[in-house]
This record gives structure tokens, C-alpha cells and sequence, in this order.
């Protein structure tokens, strides 16, 4: 459903949120006014390092208020990972609008910077330490353990650490699929570790909610959410995972839409296994068996470098001495930034191109006579 040979302008990359929150903007300024419904911005409590506004921001298109079909784009969950997500907005939106032209009963909302002040600031978390994908749970109810997590807290505090040429001592005497499940696992007990998902509903997942109630999700008939991540996987793949519980209406949708491009967490076939909190849970809800939800995973460079890089940038953010502001210039912060963001261009091409498919496998799924 996507023009595959469309040109590519990889300048959609922007290297800062600044700038990536301007080249959104400035692709919406030239999207066709007749297709654009609505927009919507929920401004964040905080600035950037620059002073600048921080917000996330969409847009919801098409030429119904009322769509049967819609698909959702979302970039910077994990804020770092936005340069990527933004880049894929950007380069979607020309193509969108050709489809939109000719499809009235389509819907699109993009949310861009579902995380803007970690998008800003160069972190996975928000300005509370939160990992949004480990924040959707019921906090009613007793916030789940993680005896495991206990024995790295103590080392997240060791600025001996920040200059670590090899982490691997941590897991030296653990299988190391063991230990990146223990500390990926997710846990609720210290803001100044990997993984919190905090002790109530964050900031973004406030916006998310108020989100999924006012854009007409209620009355679509199908719903198609694609949640971009970088990170895990091969160097330039996009992995589809499918979260979803195998043999129920929403594993059937993932199967149906992207045929074997999806991965299942729960058969044990994805980057990626399943976890507590994932902000897909929500989309659970606001979708029932109307559709599904895709986490579009694109791969980098190998798992023990993402832990130890984001040990060294947790370890640096700790040991900030007392009123010293985060400097995102700083060896660690980039250091991280380069691994959830290659600036290299066969990356970005691939990134762009494996986009170009998911979305229009998703639309052409979405329209296709049951």
C-alpha cells in the first residue's frame, strides 16, 4: 500500500529532539489540509537542555472523524530510541497521504515523542527514571518483586564503573540469558536503577490514556497499533513482535496482517520475551479483539553491549555531583545514543525501507475484505 520506490530523504534523521520535533512539524505543514482531522499536543512539565519546549504531539488523518479502519504510529517510548521513531513518521507521512486520498474509510494517528523529556535528554526513562514499557501495571495492587535486581543496585552508584572498557565480569559466573533477564525483567523498588517502572502511572502513560479517549477508537471497527523501538535484533532488521497471547482474536490479527514477518515473545520466537508493564497492555484494552499491536524492533549491535551501555549511562546519571545538570554531550550519554541510534546510512535505509513495509502490510490488511 506504500510506495517502496519512493525516494528516501534521510535527512527524516534529525540528531537532537529539537531538531526532530521541527522536521515533524514541518512534514505536517505540508500534508494536505483536507486530510487532517485534528492535532493534539500535551506539553511536559519540564524544558529541555537547551530551555526548549518539550511535548508530545500528533496528529490524527484521514477524511473521516469517524474511520472504520485506523492505524497507529508511535515514536520515543523509549526516549532514545525517538530519533528513530520521528525519522519513520516523517518519512511515512508523503506516502500516507496518497493512500488517504483514495481510501475514505482509513484513519492514521501519529504520536510523535510519546516521551519527549528522555527524547530531549537522552534517556530510555522520563524525568522520573520510569520506563514507560514497564509502567502499565495495576497499581492497586502489590507492585510486583524482583529479588534478582537487588545485587546491581549497589554497583549503579560506582562511578568506577563510568570508564569500564568490559562489563562482563557482572555475569561472569551466571549464564548471561539469565542475567539480561534479571535486569531487564523490570522492576518497581529504586528510580535510580535499569528497567523502573515506577510506583504509579508516569507522565506519558497519563497522556497515552487521554490519547485512546479522544480519537474515536471506540466506533473503528479495526485498530492497528506499530510501536517503534530500536535496539534488539540484527544490525538493521525490523523485527515485528507479537506480543499477544498465541490462539486469541489479536495473535490471529498480528498473523493475518504481517504473515511470518511477525515473531511471537510467547512461542519463544522473538528478540524479545515477554515482560510485565509493556505500554502494549494498554492498547489492549482500547482495541479488545478489534485489531493488534506490533512492537517494530529494530536490531543494532549485540546485547551485551546494550547492557553494558546502558549500566555506564545509568551510572553516570547517579553519580552527577549534587546541582549538576546532565551535560548530553557526555562520553556515556553518547555512547548509548550511538548504540540505539546508528548514524550510519545503510542502517537508516533499512530502518526506512522495512517501515515502508510494515505499514502498508498493516493498511492492506486493515482494508481487505474479511
Amino acid at each position: 500500500m506504500l510506495n517502496l520506490q519512493a525516494s528516501m530523504d534521510l535527512t527524516a534523521f534529525q540528531n537532537d529532539y529539537a531538531g526532530a520535533r521541527q522536521k515533524f512539524q514541518q512534514s505536517l505543514a505540508k500534508f494536505d489540509p483536507k486530510l487532517m482531522v485534528e492535532k493534539f499536543e500535551y506539553v511536559h512539565p519540564l524544558t529541555g537542555p537547551k530551555g526548549e519546549k518539550l511535548a508530545c504531539e500528533g496528529v490524527f488523518l484521514g477524511q473521516s472523524r469517524l474511520p472504520k479502519e485506523v492505524l497507529v504510529v508511535i515514536a520515543g517510548t523509549h526516549g532514545v530510541e525517538g530519533f528513530t521513531g520521528s525519522a519513520i513518521q516523517v518519512d511515512a507521512l508523503p506516502l500516507l497521504q496518497e493512500v488517504l486520498k483514495s481510501q475514505p474509510s482509513l484513519g492514521v494517528v501519529l504520536i510523535h515523542a510519546m516521551n519527549p523529556w528522555g527524547f530531549a535528554w537522552v534517556r530510555r526513562g522520563d524525568h522520573q527514571g520510569i520506563d514507560l514499557n514497564r509502567n502499565f501495571i495495576d497499581f492497586s495492587a502489590p507492585l510486583p518483586p524482583n529479588q534478582d535486581y537487588e545485587s546491581f543496585q549497589n554497583l549503579l552508584h560506582d562511578s568506577r564503573w563510568i570508564n569500564a572498557e568490559d562489563f562482563s565480569d557482572l555475569w561472569r559466573n551466571v549464564p548471561f540469558n539469565n542475567f539480561v533477564e534479571q535486569i531487564t525483567r523490570g522492576q518497581y523498588q529504586d528510580p535510580e536503577g535499569l528497567f523502573y517502572g515506577g510506583k504509579a502511572p508516569g507522565w506519558s502513560r497519563q497522556v497515552l490514556e487521554k490519547i485512546t479517549r479522544n480519537f474515536f477508537f471506540e466506533t473503528a471497527e479495526k485498530i492497528c497499533v506499530i510501536d517503534c523501538h530500536t535496539g534488539l535484533g540484527p544490525y538493521g532488521y525490523g523485527e515485528a513482535i507479537n506480543d499477544h497471547l498465541p490462539n486469541t482474536p489479536s495473535f490471529k490479527w498480528v498473523e493475518k496482517l504481517y504473515g511470518a514477518n511477525a515473531c511471537s515473545a510467547h512461542l519463544g520466537e522473538s528478540c524479545s520475551p515477554p515482560k510485565l508493564g509493556l505500554l502494549d497492555y494498554h492498547w489492549y484494552e482500547v482495541m479488545g479483539d478489534r485489531g493488534c499491536f506490533i512492537t517494530l524492533e529494530y536490531g543494532t549491535y549485540p546485547v551485551d553491549k546494550l547492557i553494558s551501555e546502558l549500566l555506564r549511562e545509568q551510572i553516570y546519571q547517579n553519580t552527577l555531583p549534587k546541582g549538576q545538570i546532565r551535560n548530553i554531550d557526555a562520553k556515556p550519554v553518547q555512547l548509548m545514543k550511538d548504540f540505539f541510534y546508528p548514524q550510519e546510512v545503510s542502517w537508516q535505509q533499512q530502518v526506512l525501507f522495512r517501515s515502508r513495509q510494515m505499514i502498508g502490510l498493516a493498511i492492506k490488511g486493515m482494508l481487505a475484505n474479511d
